[in-house]
């Protein structure tokens, strides 16, 4: 017996007509005609699309929810207007303030399809590791709803002596197994060579991969990208180092971002494009035409690197929008990239679902035997038209359980 069987699916890059077999979280069965009554519970797809579960690759669940009444219209003010907020909360009640935001935004993702989010947490001088031991909290208490992987955001904008204590409340973190990833933005620093090289010490010493905030800026100047290559490189990290944003790649030219790309596909660099929240934030200081902010999606598809989607800030100092439902993100995506064809608009559903996963190192990702079911069930059969009209996700599944149910109502009287 099945302890979930689902009928008649179109099963993503597999087929149509498919049946699929459930069985302590994993896919045991792909095939057609598996009797209704091997399922313990049953659901009928009705030929619609059966996908993988979406992976957003780069949130902020420490900074979700905590939009104050100033407003921040730069990258620079939104820091300090966090900071403000991480101020005005006694250490003693920090860590449930995270919990209680980010458990509202995680109960909000799952509802959207999102079975797995990596999410960077700062390491502050207000607050030290309380946000990391919050979301590890949060981690464990949600494993069956959602996976969470943490990565480190240390703040380096106090003192050397700060930074230092940032850099060993780190290593401890590592030590201690309460990151996935190593993460920072370095770049955003006057020493940022130093810094990138540090954090790199520490991934490689802990051996943990990396995830890096990289070039989030209009100039041009993509040093710390192309840095973040050569280390990756030097230290045989190829395939662990994920670069975020990476947008100062728009404002160079044509020959130095085709240079500095191919030394990334070398280098098996990870990216994340973050479209809602870079549409946003860059090009303030632009006069028409107002770039879009977006680092050069099309360019890295055509040079093989792996590129993904992902959500980035919701509703905080840095973004007063957002709502983490990555199907959203990629029709955003879609339309910055212009990417509008049939096939193009296939690539970016692989861009929130198998990119990422590939990203997160998730070895049991996917419609396959074995893997785990952390699976959508979309209210279309088609993966242009989930995008084009936004399906409702009749069902989202996480280790094959039923974690959230999608209706949608309407009445038009004409």
């Amino acid at each position: 017996m099945y302890d979930l069987l689902i009928k008649n699916a179109f099963l993503y890059e597999i087929g149509k007509h498919k049946d699929l077999g459930i069985k302590n979280g994993k896919i045991v069965e792909i095939g057609e005609g598996i009797p209704e009554t091997s399922g313990l519970e049953v659901i009928q797809a009705n030929g619609n699309l059966v996908a993988p579960g979406f992976v957003d690759s780069h949130m902020h669940l420490d900074k979700v929810f905590s939009l104050g009444t100033t407003e921040s219209k730069t990258l620079a003010s939104a820091i300090v207007e966090f900071t403000n907020y991480c101020n005005s909360i006694k250490k003693e009640d920090w860590k449930q303030d995270v919990k209680r935001r980010a458990k509202e935004v995680a109960r909000m993702v799952v509802k959207s399809g999102t079975t797995t989010l990596r999410t960077h947490i700062n390491i502050e001088a207000s607050t030290d590791l309380y946000s990391v031991e919050a979301i590890n909290e949060l981690k464990n208490e949600l494993k069956d709803f959602v996976d969470i992987k943490i990565t480190s955001l240390t703040s380096f904008y106090d003192g050397p002596e700060a930074i230092d204590k940032r850099l060993d409340l780190l290593d401890y973190a590592c030590k201690n197994g309460l990151i996935d990833f190593v993460g920072g933005s370095p770049h955003a620093h006057d020493n940022w060579e130093e810094l990138t090289d540090k954090l790199f010490t520490i991934a490689v010493r802990n051996n943990l991969p990396i995830d890096f905030h990289v070039n989030e800026s209009d100039n041009p100047d993509i040093r710390n990208f192309e840095q973040i290559a050569d280390l990756t490189m030097k230290y045989g990290y190829e395939g662990l180092v994920s670069c975020g944003h990476v947008t100062a790649l728009n404002a160079v030219d044509d020959q130095t971002a085709a240079r500095v790309i191919a030394k990334a596909k070398k280098a098996d660099l990870q990216i994340i494009t973050l479209p809602s929240c870079n549409l946003y934030l860059m090009g303030r200081n632009d006069k028409q035409p107002i770039r879009r902010g977006v680092t050069r999606i099309r360019e890295f598809l055509e040079a093989g690197v792996n590129i993904s989607y992902a959500s980035d800030n919701i509703c905080d100092p840095f973004r007063p929008f957002g709502n983490g439902d990555m199907l959203e993100e990629g029709l955003l995506t879609a339309q910055v990239a212009q990417m509008a064809t049939k096939s193009e608009l296939e690539t970016v559903f692989r861009m929130g679902t198998i990119n990422p996963a590939k990203t997160l190192l998730l070895k049991d990702y996917g419609l396959g035997i074995g893997k785990q079911a952390d699976l959508v069930i979309f209210d279309t059969d088609s993966v242009a038209e989930a995008l084009i009209r936004q399906a409702t996700r009749s069902y989202v599944i996480k280790k094959g359980k039923i974690v959230a149910r999608n209706t949608k109502i309407s009445e038009i009287i004409f």
